[in-house]
């Protein structure tokens, strides 16, 4: 039996069965259930990253201002007159050093779930950092960061997707 371009071409012309589409669509489902909360993971750790940058370089601007100065730094506005600190409202002006957003990608005026929140403390002349996601599902992804000033020593240290660290966690704090 001779089979023709004719013959194989109409037995194909009917497209998939019931059955092929929805085992496509059962595996395309079930590596879209795999793939997608590890994407976001990632997305976490890459913002938790950047904020960790960014405590990093306010402990180097901590560090800067009391050199070139001569004292403590007491507000965001001090440290931003070393090297400018931005919020997604332009540059850090308060006069304290509570909580703002740091300025980063996918972080705005209007979206500031996308942005990590810092606030500093200071006591016997070591500055402790705190970062934490604006993002309620990111929380534990937090990062601490320490300075003393006495000895030059600082940590700094990140959260994890299963448990969020603490300023205890801190070899600069234990140390007072």
């Amino acid at each position: 039996m001779v089979t023709t371009t004719h013959t194989i071409l109409k037995r194909y012309a009917n497209g998939f069965s019931l059955a092929e589409l929805l085992i496509v669509i059962t595996i395309v489902g079930i590596l879209g259930s795999i793939a997608l909360p590890q994407y976001f993971n990632q997305v976490k750790k890459t913002r938790q990253n950047q904020a960790a940058a960014s405590l990093s370089q306010i402990q180097t601007t901590i560090a800067a201002f009391v050199d070139e100065i001569g004292l403590l730094p007491t507000s965001w506005r001090d440290l931003n007159n070393i090297t400018p600190l931005m919020t997604p409202d332009g540059p850090a002006n308060q006069t304290n050093f509570e909580w703002i957003p740091l300025a980063s990608n996918n972080c705005s005026k209007a979206n500031k779930s996308n942005c990590y929140e810092i606030k500093a403390t200071q006591e016997n002349q070591i500055f402790t950092l705190q970062a934490r996601a604006a993002d309620q599902d990111a929380l534990t992804y937090n990062v601490v960061a320490c300075l003393d000033l006495r000895t030059g020593s600082s940590d700094l240290r990140k959260g994890s997707h299963s448990k969020e660290t603490s300023v205890a966690d801190l070899r600069c704090v234990r140390n007072k």
